[in-house]
């Protein structure tokens, strides 16, 4: 068998002007790379650094919002205050109006027949007040019809006439609350 040897320093040499030149290269790579992420860094601070600013700028709008809300609240607890009797005035006098003239007119309306007619009518200006009326009706039928809507609303028959017209008069009285309308 034959013995083979290398002298791996016997035959390379680094040369002086490549090495020199390849690790200039490197340094400069390296310094370009380290600059290129300083730049970037920075500019990642000054971001940062106004969104900062920005975030306690709207937190110094919302601290004032908020204390022009409660200074708004006071102001509006003081009106009531200073206000209370007139508002507790208009709210007795909205109480007062808690019906309408105009639905219990509806109501008379929807249960009259045709062969109805409302000759006077006279309501009470209270919620649940008493309604008088005076009708005639072409027919008995007609009338006794009327009689059985208004039963539930405390009818009473004031009077009740036939004329020589052979019409049927009658004058009612009934109590009506706001409910039933």
């Amino acid at each position: 068998m034959i013995k083979i040897t290398y002298n791996l320093a016997a035959t390379r040499k680094i040369k002086g002007w490549s090495f020199a030149f390849r690790a200039a290269l490197l340094v400069l790579a390296i310094a370009a790379l380290s600059a290129l992420t300083i730049a970037n860094l920075g500019r990642q601070l000054q971001r940062n650094h106004a969104e900062k600013n920005e975030s306690g700028l709207l937190g110094r709008q919302v601290s004032e919002m908020q204390n022009r809300g409660l200074l708004q609240t006071r102001e509006i607890a003081a009106w009531k205050k200073s206000r209370s009797k007139e508002l507790a005035a208009a709210n007795a006098l909205i109480g007062r109006k808690v019906f309408s003239f105009v639905a219990r007119l509806d109501f008379l309306e929807k249960i009259s027949n045709p062969g109805i007619r409302i000759r006077n009518i006279t309501l009470a200006n209270e919620s649940a007040g008493r309604i008088s009326m005076s009708v005639s009706a072409r027919s008995l039928k007609e009338l006794f019809a009327l009689y059985k809507e208004l039963a539930p609303y405390e009818l009473v028959i004031a009077n009740e006439n036939q004329t020589n017209d052979d019409e049927y008069q009658a004058n009612l009285n009934f109590k009506m609350s706001n409910e039933k309308i």
